[in-house]
Formats: structure tokens, sequence, C-alpha cells
């Protein structure tokens, strides 16, 4: 341990004294070596004696204090007894957390000693738009029902036939094909995007991609009068 050559300052207390000590001398509180830092207290005592000051009895509590626990610490422990050095441990720790804190919280009074906080205003938090997607869902269920209704009644022929001519579609292609309708048509009714799907998979993709879309904040959904509307976002 490095010899003691802190600046004889005055300390509020003892505890003060100690932590000053544990603290240049990079020491883990946990575990004091006792007798070093018994020295080194001791050799702070007797320089404030020789400059003439002023000792209170609180400095002179700890001196027999850290006196005691290192004798006590020279004897044997049993297993289950307390270490000697734990009620000055708890004492340190908890002064510890009471200067940090000080020192915080004089910290955030110099930093916002000039701010002022208003209550917040009352506002409306009542959330009436319906949400987008479950918009396109209302949209898409009610189409896929007229669609239904409409397959039921073709014949057999013409079921097979639309089978034949399925045709397959990706995301990506029908989100283009989406976007350069939107741009060149502005605001359209969400089945108007449909009308030229010629099969299942090809509504599918094309729903998909609105979703897509949606997601990526590239389109917006609006309902007027019982009719859904897809609209192009525009800056």
């Amino acid at each position: 341990m490095e010899d003691l050559s802190l600046k004889i300052e005055v300390f509020e207390g003892p505890l003060d004294l100690l932590l000053a000590l544990i603290a240049k001398n990079k020491i883990d509180i946990l575990d004091i070596p006792i007798a070093a830092i018994t020295e080194q207290y001791m050799d702070y005592i007797d320089s404030m004696k020789k400059l003439d000051m002023e000792i209170t009895a609180e400095f002179i509590a700890m001196a027999a204090q850290l006196m005691l626990i290192k004798s006590r610490m020279l004897l044997p422990r049993h297993e289950d007894e307390e270490d000697p050095r734990q009620p000055l441990v708890d004492a340190l720790l908890e002064r510890k957390r009471a200067v940090e804190t000080a020192a915080f919280l004089k910290l955030r009074s110099e930093t916002f000693y000039d701010s002022f906080t208003k209550e917040p205003d009352e506002c409306d938090t009542t959330y009436e738009r319906e949400h987008a997607a479950s918009l396109l869902k209302e949209a898409f269920d009610r189409m896929n029902e007229r669609n239904r209704v409409l397959k039921a009644s073709q014949k057999p022929e013409q079921l097979f036939t639309a089978l034949k001519e399925e045709q397959y579609f990706t995301v990506e292609e029908k989100m283009l094909s989406v976007s350069l309708y939107l741009g060149k048509h502005g605001d359209t009714v969400f089945e108007d995007l449909f009308y030229l799907c010629k099969t299942k998979s090809e509504m599918i993709a094309t729903f998909l991609a609105l979703l897509e879309l949606l997601s990526r904040q590239a389109i917006d959904v609006y309902k007027e009068k019982n009719l859904i509307y897809v609209a192009p976002v525009r800056e």
C-alpha cells in the first residue's frame, strides 16, 4: 500500500476520511486490509495534532474502533463467526451511497435550477380512425364473398377453364403495378385494383402487395361513404 500523501483537509467525519484513504489506495471496500488502513488513519490524526487542527470525538472513537478490529483480526475465528470488519464495511457502504446521492442531487440542482415544468395540456386521446390494415382486410373479405357467389353460379367447364388459365405473380411485381396505377389515377376504390386480376393467385399477390406498401408507408387507406379507398402517400 502506498504511503500516506493525502493533503491535510477537513473531513466531515471519520467515515469520509476512511473512504478517502480507501479510494486513494484503490482498496476493495469489502476486503479492507485493516492493519494498513489503521496505520494511515493514525498518521492522519497525528498530522492533525501537529497542525493544531481540532480533532473531534468522532475521530478518536473511530481510531479506537480500528484498533479493536485490528486486534480481533489477529485472533482465530470460528467458521460461523462474523468478520470483525463487517460493521465498519456496512457503515462505509451506507456513507458512500449517501455521498454519491448528494453529489448527484447537487449536479441535478445546478443543471436544472432555472428550469420549470408545467402540467400537460388536456387533450382528447380517443382514437376513432380505423386501422388501415383492418380496412384492407374488410375490403378483401367483401370482394372474396362476391367472387365466391359468382363462382358458385359458374358451370363446371367454366371453372375448369379458369384453373387451366391460372397464372402466378410475385408480390414485388404487383407492388410495382399498384404503385404505377395509383401514381396515374390517384385515390382508387379498393375493388378497382382487382378488376384486372384474372386468377385467385393474382388477387392474393395484389393484396399482399398492398399490405407491404402500407407497411412501408407508401400508400394510405381510408373509408368514405362505405367505400374503402387506396391512395398514394403525398409528400
